[in-house]
């Protein structure tokens, strides 16, 4: 965020029951910041430290960072909450804590790696784009991003938008080399084996054909029984290959996520210090022939079945 000549980003702004962190860089080339300050919601205490290191703006010189953490009276972050800049010449600005991080999501790489999937395959002629998972259980209906394409929507569970209910792990009633594209948003969590999937996405591809597959890194456990993977950045290297038929063009880790434990051990003393990523994502092209195959579905494994449920279980009630 550039304010008045003013250059400053948060790292974290996190909530944590009644207690608020929010920690980034301040510069300016000839002013210091000389205090950070919680405002917009009564405030039992609170700690901050400005010109401190901080290694990701080294660039600009040292000392750039800043931290504020507040014990609140209560557990809710309303909209008014915001964060005071105050530099040593007076100069001084009060940004809400939305505001801080919209600025700090906003460079997050997922948005646009979308955007560039979404944009090559509207310049495709009567592209046919497959949605793996997209049925609108959240009332979100992905579908709808593309203005040029046809989407087909796929899912495990009948659904309004949704156009073929199957399971991923077998799309053999689908016919081979239909599809210009595919995608799948938060879905290969939920796969029992997201390696026979790959398979079946290569079979409906056309030669050439995208696939992008945005999944999570680091995320609460939901739609049990049915959550099964996480998945770093490097774990797409084993699913698409030259021996499953791609090459990877591109791949992304966004939206850090604290990792802490419910009970403290002083093997965990710095558990803080290391970080998760909510989101990871893969963008790859189809060059090949598949030569892996896993003939077994889950039905072969288990008798369960994805849940229908509609609700996020970390929402706020």
């Amino acid at each position: 965020m550039n304010l008045d000549g003013y250059l400053f980003m948060v790292d974290t702004a996190a909530k944590f029951f009644n207690t608020l962190r929010i920690s980034g860089w301040f510069h300016h080339p000839t002013d210091r910041l000389r205090s950070v300050a919680f405002s917009g919601q009564p405030v039992v205490a609170a700690v901050a430290e400005v010109n401190i290191p901080h290694g990701g703006v080294l660039n600009l010189g040292p000392d750039k960072g800043f931290t504020l953490q507040v014990m609140r009276a209560g557990e809710e972050l309303p909209e008014s909450a915001a964060v005071t800049f105050t530099a040593e010449s007076g100069w001084s600005a009060t940004i809400p804590i939305a505001e801080l991080c919209a600025d700090r999501t906003g460079h997050y790489p997922g948005h646009a790696m979308m955007r560039r999937f979404i944009d090559q395959v509207d310049a495709i002629p009567n592209a046919h784009v497959l949605d793996i998972g997209g049925r609108a259980r959240s009332q979100l209906d992905r579908s709808q991003s593309f203005a040029q394409a046809r989407v087909s929507v796929l899912d495990i569970l009948p659904g309004d938008n949704v156009d073929i209910v199957a399971d991923a792990h077998d799309m053999a009633a689908i016919p081979a080399e239909s599809f210009d594209a595919v995608y799948s948003v938060s879905v290969f969590e939920h796969l029992m084996m997201p390696w026979a999937v790959i398979p079946q996405i290569h079979r409906v591809l056309k030669p050439g054909g995208l696939a992008l597959i945005a999944t999570h890194q680091t995320i609460g456990m939901h739609d049990m029984p049915w959550d099964f993977w996480r998945f770093s950045d490097t774990a797409w290297d084993a699913l698409f290959n030259r021996r499953t038929g791609f090459e990877i063009i591109e791949r992304i880790l966004e939206s850090e996520q604290f990792i802490i434990p419910f009970i403290y051990r002083p093997i965990k003393a710095w558990a803080e210090r290391a970080a998760g990523y909510e989101g990871t994502a893969v963008l790859v092209r189809k060059t090949g022939p598949c030569t892996l195959a896993w003939p077994v579905t889950p039905g072969d494994l288990t008798a369960t079945m994805y849940p229908a449920g509609t609700e996020d279980p970390y929402e706020k009630k």
